[in-house]
């Protein structure tokens, strides 16, 4: 799989609670948006193929 580059634009709010997490559970913010990503398509069946 090619790496990709994504930028997303968040609120400082957003921020905030991505920097939170990421240093609560001791990874790096991308692996919160990662981990939140593929949450939020299992909870709305958008993996349900790949399950």
């Amino acid at each position: 799989m090619a790496k990709r580059i994504t930028f997303l634009r968040l609120s400082e709010d957003d921020k905030e609670l991505l920097q939170r997490l990421a240093k609560y559970y001791n990874i790096a913010e991308a692996d919160v948006i990662r981990i939140a990503l593929k949450e939020f398509a299992r909870n709305h069946k958008f993996l349900a193929d790949n399950e």
